[in-house]
């Protein structure tokens, strides 16, 4: 006897894994808050881990001239920051994530 097969997934939020493949998710409890442009370099503002700050394109978001330390934990890369458009793209090795506000 063959019974009916299940329709969708159990968890319709979790992330779709791909066999052989490395799921990397954002850091967690990061939010993405806001962009600005000064002085003609774009940053974007993030929270993580209790701190708030800018995060400038690079290394782990680095922003020289802040006076903060780096936003993001080791091996995150600032893409891009698309201050008309209000986005926020962040790299881990090869996966690159894209935030919206």
């Amino acid at each position: 006897m063959v019974g009916p097969l299940a329709k969708g997934r159990l968890d319709p939020f979790a992330p779709i894994v791909q066999p052989g493949k490395v799921l990397i998710t954002l850091p967690n409890g990061l939010r993405f808050n806001g962009v600005i442009r000064s002085s003609g370099q774009s940053k974007a503002m993030v929270e993580l881990d209790g701190q708030a700050g800018p995060v400038c394109l690079g290394a782990r978001g680095f922003c020289p001239d802040s006076g903060t330390p780096p936003m993001l934990p080791p091996g995150w890369t600032v893409a891009a920051i698309d201050v008309q458009n209000g986005l926020l793209s962040l790299r881990q090795g090869k996966q690159r994530f894209t935030l919206s506000l």
